[in-house]
């Protein structure tokens, strides 16, 4: 009986569980998760849905787990705030029939601010409803922590992608900013900001991802002559070579709503220094791990680069045994030990927060 039982592999309805077109960037998030939620004997659709919502609606209820991705940007999208007002009646009636709901909460609010108030509701509704909350930064904007279950942002990449630390290499970018331009990463903000810095406008920043029209407008504009802008996306191939060209890599992400990034952890490849603001997983790497440099504002940048200019490298060995223990397959390995908890038992990464007296 106990062997059938442990042979058993739970239902896991993703969602968004559609292609990387629909959901609007070349995020591989979700097909790693279900990847790695496969390979630990969760059943998981191979296939992806033209429809997020409506594949959740006909496969949540027919599920052991539900695992919910930024949804909180439902009500953004056509004929949203009709689906936001059935998909929070489906989940209690998920409530009602024992599914599992687990939340992946990756921003601390929305990024867009259309329909701000009502995306804020949302997580507000999640952190009551949720069996389980799964956070990538220990700074999420929650307050009640005996849901939450705390993991690092999974790594796209393996010990061996690492590269090696060259000592006599003398780096052509000063700064690297990279990954896909959105406004919400605040890069426009610091182009502004670097043409009065009298350090950082001379320094070789390089600036690659692709950019909305609008927005690609406005960096060229404010972009000084020290800059290199490309608009397109990086192939592996090249960003290995821009990693080896540069001496830190730079985010200049809006820390009122971003907790982790995935392009973070890809950075790791480069084993170069990362400067960031000090929110989120920054904060998390820079406190657990030091390969982050955290700043509250961007005059802070430019201090942070003098005083690094010849310690940019990162710990070859601890940044490889960073990425091993931080695998899509860990985190796979998490869920379903976090989808099997009795009452009572508490993982050990999960946030304690002493209660209030």
């Amino acid at each position: 009986m106990i062997s059938l039982i442990s042979a058993k592999r739970n239902k896991v309805c993703i969602y968004p569980n559609i292609s990387r077109k629909l959901i609007g960037s070349n995020n591989p998030y979700i097909d790693h998760l279900k990847e790695a939620l496969d390979k630990n004997d969760f059943e998981v659709d191979p296939h992806t849905s033209d429809n997020a919502f409506l594949d959740l609606l006909r496969n949540g209820i027919f599920s052991d787990i539900v695992l919910l991705n930024w949804i909180e940007n439902l009500p953004s999208r056509r004929m949203g705030l009709l689906q936001t007002a059935i998909i929070l009646t489906y989940l209690q009636l998920l409530k009602i029939c024992r599914v599992k709901i687990i939340w992946i909460k990756h921003n601390k609010v929305s990024h867009t601010r259309k329909w701000f108030a009502f995306s804020k509701g949302i997580q507000r509704f999640l952190a009551r409803c949720a069996d389980h909350i799964i956070i990538h930064g220990r700074d999420a904007g929650i307050a009640d922590s005996r849901k939450i279950f705390f993991l690092p942002h999974p790594s796209n990449i393996g010990p061996d992608d690492i590269l090696p630390p060259v000592q006599e290499a003398t780096p052509s970018i000063d700064l690297l900013i990279w990954g896909s331009l959105l406004p919400y990463k605040g890069v426009l903000e610091f182009l502004r900001y670097a043409k009065t810095d009298p350090l950082l406008a001379r320094l070789r920043i390089h600036i690659a991802g692709r950019a909305a029209p609008d927005y690609w407008n406005q960096l060229q504009t404010h972009a000084g002559g020290n800059t290199t802008l490309v608009n397109a996306y990086i192939e592996e191939k090249d960003l290995e070579q821009l990693f080896k060209k540069s001496r830190f890599i730079l985010f200049t992400y809006n820390k009122q709503s971003v907790i982790s990034s995935g392009v973070l952890v890809d950075s790791l490849v480069a084993c170069k220094r990362i400067i960031a603001p000090d929110c989120g997983a920054f904060r998390d790497m820079a406190e657990q791990q030091q390969f982050v440099s955290l700043f509250d504002n961007f005059s802070e940048i430019a201090p942070l680069y003098r005083a690094n200019y010849n310690n940019f490298h990162l710990n070859y060995q601890e940044v490889r045994e960073f990425v091993a223990q931080n695998s899509w397959y860990s985190m796979g390995t998490k869920i379903k030990e976090l989808s099997g908890l009795k009452t009572g038992i508490r993982p050990s990464n999960q946030i304690e927060i002493p209660e209030m007296p």
